[in-house]
């Protein structure tokens, strides 16, 4: 039972993305920051999770918002012993261990003095949550919300980062003229983004359907100018690479010449006569001495395989597709297969359980996937891989000097970790 209750809360997280639905982001194009940069390495992997407008709102989440946390009223002086998550691997702490209970005004983390609440990370999850509280009991819902914080925590704080980093660096002019074009975007292309997604015809209806799902479309606009801004800043921050020239993706493609080698391949066709099938191998002479003679009358091969051959693609007239060499059983037929000319019949195989006959109708011979086939969508993998390390390199300039405190450790791909962050997880 124990065993199954884990089970439960482990799929539950896994499905609630799905169930949320994936909603894809629209590019933005910025006249103030420029085009959009590649995702985010993780920040934008959990581009989706945001908070709810409710507990944004509530008068205790005000509080903390107002005042100062001082060494007695800090979050993060008692600590969680909670679940071991990341976005790969969730497990669930053993029953009997205490649960602190995450309510959506709890503060999560500190990212450079802003606060991280628990609605910021569960608020798009909220009308999931709503259902699994109905059939968990109160243990298992307080897991499943704690598992589900640790593991998209991370995207969170990133995001927070580069939003902080954003209204450090640009003036307040860049500031202003960003926000009034992402809420224009919002507008003219989120908004019937969603209507289309919803299945709804206007704002109006639009919202009522997001109240079903304890979603709102103030919620959605916030949630959005937040990617959106994000992203945007990145673009202008991330030194990558766009193009490469040719003779750059040529030398990746030679010092990487194994991954486009293309093995020998032939096409083929068997007559297969086997002992058991005609009362043992001498009855099974005489089938073959008759396939000899059609074969040497000129008779067509495939037609006599379709007559005679007890290969399982008699009836395809003994045709076998592109097969690489090494992929038989028996040897001696694969040379032949691999060193007679095109169009030509073999000699006969005599094998432990049947006679065989090859033909061999095609053949491509050993070599490599040609430059000019493969050179856009290497030069694409290498902007891509550009984008990534230029994504990774700000966020590792911003985890370095960032202060963090978190009731869990924000564990990095890398293991980079903040110079100044603190952890209370263990």
């Amino acid at each position: 039972m124990l065993l199954m209750r884990h089970a439960q809360i482990y799929f539950l997280i896994l499905a609630l993305p799905g169930l949320f639905g994936c909603e894809t982001t629209p590019k933005v194009d910025n006249p103030v920051l420029g085009p959009p940069p590649p995702r985010l390495e993780s920040a934008l992997k959990q581009q989706k999770l945001e908070e709810t407008a409710v507990a944004r709102h509530t008068q205790e989440r005000n509080e903390l918002i107002e005042g100062d946390f001082s060494e007695s009223d800090n979050p993060f002086e008692t600590p969680i012993v909670t679940a071991s998550t990341t976005s790969e691997e969730i497990s669930i702490s053993p029953a009997g261990d205490d649960v602190e209970e995450l309510r959506d005004s709890t503060v999560v983390a500190i990212v450079n003095g802003l606060p991280l609440f628990v609605s910021d990370i569960l608020g798009v999850y909220e009308f999931q949550l709503l259902q699994a509280e109905q059939r968990m009991d109160s243990e298992d819902y307080k897991k499943l919300r704690q598992a589900l914080v640790k593991r998209d925590l991370k995207g969170h704080v990133e995001r927070l980062l580069l939003l902080h980093e954003m209204k450090s660096t640009l003036k307040k002019e860049q500031l202003d003229q960003l926000n009034q074009h992402l809420e224009t975007a919002f507008d003219d292309q989120r908004v019937p983004e969603l209507q289309k997604q919803m299945g709804v015809n206007s704002p109006q209806e639009l919202e009522e359907k997001l109240n079903s799902q304890g979603r709102s479309l103030i919620f959605e606009k916030d949630l959005f100018m937040k990617q959106q801004a994000a992203v945007q800043f990145m673009a202008v921050k991330a030194k990558a690479k766009d193009q490469f020239s040719r003779e750059e993706v040529l030398a990746r493609y030679r010092s990487r010449i194994k991954d486009y080698e293309v093995p020998a391949k032939v096409q083929w066709q068997r007559i297969r006569i086997t002992y058991s099938k005609h009362g043992g191998k001498d009855k099974a002479i005489a089938v073959l001495d008759e396939v000899i003679h059609k074969l040497q009358s000129g008779a067509d091969f495939g037609e006599i395989a379709k007559q005679y051959s007890d290969g399982t693609r008699s009836d395809k007239n003994g045709s076998w597709g592109w097969t690489r060499r090494g992929s038989l059983a028996e040897a001696e037929i694969e040379e032949a297969l691999f060193s007679l000319p095109v169009g030509e019949v073999s000699q006969v195989f005599e094998t432990e359980s049947s006679f065989q006959i090859v033909k061999v109708n095609g053949r491509k011979e050993a070599g490599h996937v040609p430059f000019a086939d493969v050179q856009g969508k290497l030069e694409q993998t290498m902007i891509t891989e550009s984008r990534m390390k230029a994504t990774k390199d700000i966020l590792d300039k911003l985890y370095a000097k960032a202060i963090i405190e978190s009731k869990f450790e924000i564990e990095r791909e890398d293991d980079v970790k903040p110079a100044n962050a603190t952890s209370d997880s263990n």
